[in-house]
């Protein structure tokens, strides 16, 4: 990644509140590192290293759309966006597994009640 790399508006919005809400070197706008303003919050291209290696990562798809790296990301089988598996068998992103997790016990539970009720 040694070119810098250019972002479109919308692209920056989101980078820019990514950076406020993850970045743990991001105080108000400032690097506590740099002492100086963050330098993801004040311009559109992609230039620290550390808010790249470590923060970026976390928004996949915004991760994928910008370096182009899909690196292990694969699609959630029900809702279809990019997410990052856990494990090799891991077919869902976080928010549908929990969903199909209570979709399951809801059934687990209904088929036991009818078992019991019979």
């Amino acid at each position: 990644m040694s070119d810098v790399i250019r972002m479109t508006e919308a692209q920056a919005k989101r980078v820019y509140k990514l950076a406020k809400k993850e970045c743990c070197n991001c105080y108000d706008g400032y690097c506590v590192l740099l002492d100086t303003p963050c330098p993801q919050c004040i311009t559109r291209s992609l230039i620290c290293k550390w808010f790249i290696k470590a923060v970026l990562p976390a928004d996949v798809p915004l991760y994928v759309e910008l370096t182009g790296d899909r690196g292990k990301s694969k699609p959630c089988a029900m809702c279809g966006k990019l997410f990052l598996p856990r494990s090799n068998s891991a077919n869902y992103c976080p928010d549908c597994a929990k969903e199909r997790t209570k979709k399951q016990k809801r059934d687990h539970m209904r088929r036991k009640r009818d078992r019991v009720e019979k």
